[in-house]
């Protein structure tokens, strides 16, 4: 018989802020976030402006593994409609172990505004 592997998920989120960044600037996680010792499964997408009803297009891409998430920069109101704030990924995102996370956020409004992104998931330890 194989030998089993079991899995202990802990719930984990990991936020990240682009804060006042000014019309039609870009804007990016400079150092990329490491994910840490463990393999991270993202689930969940939230998505907020201090500006009700800011728009700013994102990027989101796993630098070890050379994936981006999305073809292109996605507006923030397609990722996550502003009623809602949070959507569930069609099908969980992996991250390995000592990976790392790039955004980048172009603000399209048409004033400065902050933008707050949380990738909601679990580690695998």
């Amino acid at each position: 018989m194989g030998e089993q592997r079991f899995v202990i998920a802990v719930p984990y989120v990991i936020p990240v802020t682009f804060a006042a960044v000014a019309a039609g600037v870009m804007s990016n996680t400079t150092p990329a976030i490491n994910v840490g010792p463990y393999n991270f499964v993202w689930t969940r997408l939230a998505i907020q402006t201090a500006n009700s009803g800011g728009v700013f297009s994102v990027m989101i891409k796993d630098v070890a593994d050379s994936k981006n998430f999305m073809e292109s920069a996605v507006r923030s109101n397609l990722l996550v409609p502003n009623d809602n704030k949070m959507v569930d990924i069609p099908r969980p995102g992996r991250f390995n172990a000592f990976s790392s996370i790039y955004v980048e956020a172009t603000n399209n409004g048409g004033s400065q505004d902050s933008l707050y992104i949380a990738l909601h998931g679990y580690l695998e330890q």
